[in-house]
């Protein structure tokens, strides 16, 4: 069954309730495996269950990741670890991210605590392929300055930028002790007293800048702006970059409201 045929036994009620806010990007995600079909609110159990068994899903992720663990395999370890800022324990790399321990095997296998989705499984072994070949340029940029970065700038702003602004106006104290627990350290050299270093992973920093809104001057709202080092394209894509940044906001809210 492709999309099409899909999308015609739906509701196409494009209700805007599921993940795929509309019937066809719905059907499509159903398909990647990325949706189930009971996320359809208009679709009844037992329709979603009949469904179910003519839909084929292929998830495109776990593909990615067996081609990804490919080129990671054919690596040494101990010669790129420094690079990457990695440690090498039995014979496996050790890197942190976002404040997480994550060990990965010399066959790309990836161990953590806690649940690993493919998508952080793809994040770090694409920035293992890398080897640490980039050094630090030590020249801070824009998300939209990045490879690519303006296709994604404005989902940048919504799903990172924005949300953390609002955390930074409802508590800055409480979003800059999340940011310590994370091991974020205050930054000086920026145009705002407010501003915190990040290595989200160890060769890959970030820079969060918060302006605070004037309390005398209603027509200035607060602002917020996250920079990377200019190299940081060189490790990962921006629709990486996007989903580790959207990583870093959900640990600050975990953080904010324990």
């Amino acid at each position: 069954m492709n999309a099409v045929e899909l999308y015609k036994k739906l509701p196409q009620k494009n209700c805007g309730q599921c993940p795929g806010k509309t019937c066809m990007p719905f059907a499509l995600s159903v398909l990647r495996g990325e949706s189930e079909l009971s996320e359809c609110p208009h679709l009844s159990v037992e329709d979603a269950a009949l469904l179910k068994g003519q839909v084929t899903t292929s998830d495109w992720r776990e593909e990615l990741v067996l081609k990804l663990q490919e080129e990671v395999r054919r690596l040494s370890f101990p010669e790129v670890a420094a690079g990457l800022g990695a440690g090498v324990r039995d014979g496996s790399l050790v890197l942190k991210c976002l404040g997480r321990e994550f060990v990965i095997g010399n066959s790309g296998d990836i161990r953590t605590a806690g649940h690993l989705t493919p998508w952080m499984k793809i994040l770090l072994l694409h920035y293992i392929r890398t080897a640490g070949k980039a050094p630090p340029s030590d020249k801070w940029v824009s998300f939209s300055e990045l490879k690519n970065g303006n296709l994604k700038a404005a989902a940048f702003k919504r799903e990172c930028e924005d949300p953390l602004k609002e955390l930074f106006k409802r508590n800055i104290r409480a979003v800059s002790d999340a940011l310590a627990k994370l091991g974020a350290t205050t930054a000086g050299d920026f145009p705002t007293d407010q501003a915190w270093r990040v290595d989200l992973i160890p060769k890959m920093p970030a820079v969060i800048l918060y302006w605070p809104e004037d309390p005398e001057d209603n027509e200035f709202d607060a602002s917020l702006k996250i920079l990377f080092d200019a190299s940081a394209d060189k490790f990962l894509d921006v629709e990486s970059l996007l989903f580790l940044l959207e990583g870093l906001v959900k640990n600050i809210e975990v953080l904010f409201s324990s």
